[in-house]
């Protein structure tokens, strides 16, 4: 089937990238992209879902993401997306390399003060962290 429409619409529209804000993707763009979106977990897509044009459009997101690795992660995401509802199975994508799983969205990941990503707790000052990795303890001065 032809999917380039719903590229388009649903994953990037080229207009959007003009030459007023044209950003010159590199060789490690390229490679990132190609890499993410033609890796073995998308070997079920690549004959229904050809990824040249994600990787395209990825080259362009990832050049102005610089070193935001949420927003890299928001580009592979999508075409996994575009994936799962194109065979309409889920896909087990990520990794510990590749956009690891965000443990915070789901109850805080069981930390007890604070979670950062991708599910690291940590406590409140006058708090340290409990030998389980989640609770936060009184620190008592003696």
């Amino acid at each position: 089937p032809d999917l380039s429409s719903g590229i388009n619409a649903e994953y990037g529209d080229p207009a959007r990238y003009d030459t007023a804000d044209q950003c010159a993707p590199s060789m490690a763009d390229y490679t990132a992209c190609r890499t993410a979106l033609t890796s073995v977990k998308f070997s079920f897509c690549v004959t229904d879902l050809p990824p040249i044009h994600f990787i395209e459009r990825c080259e362009q997101d990832l050049c102005r993401c610089a070193d935001d690795e949420q927003c890299k992660c928001d580009i592979v995401s999508a075409y996994a997306q575009i994936c799962q509802d194109q065979i309409r199975t889920t896909l087990s994508w990520r990794s510990a390399d590749l956009c690891p799983e965000d443990k915070c969205h789901f109850a805080n990941n069981g930390c007890q003060h604070t979670c950062s990503p991708p599910g690291i707790c940590s406590c409140d000052p006058g708090f340290e962290l409990g030998a389980d990795g989640k609770s936060c303890l009184v620190i008592i001065e003696i």
